[in-house]
């Protein structure tokens, strides 16, 4: 659970960085559920895959399991 110490400790600048630059980013909390894929949920945040990989440290993207919560940095 390292890296998500690693996220929790981003400044502001940083949280606008991982936001897409819009400012005043901001992270939410999101419950994976039964369906969901990674495409369908970076979608749904307008964020990438590819970020919601990095935010919250995941090893294997098309492997995620309902009731995992996903950290999401968004400016919503």
């Amino acid at each position: 659970m390292e890296e998500n110490k690693n996220v929790q400790e981003l400044n502001e600048e940083q949280l606008n960085e991982a936001a897409g630059g819009w400012g005043q980013a901001r992270w939410i909390s999101y419950t994976i559920v039964r369906g969901d894929t990674l495409t369908k949920i970076a979608n749904r945040f307008n964020v990438t895959v590819s970020k919601l990989v990095e935010w919250n440290a995941i090893d294997d993207p098309d492997h995620i399991v309902a009731g995992h919560k996903l950290r999401i940095y968004t400016n919503r």
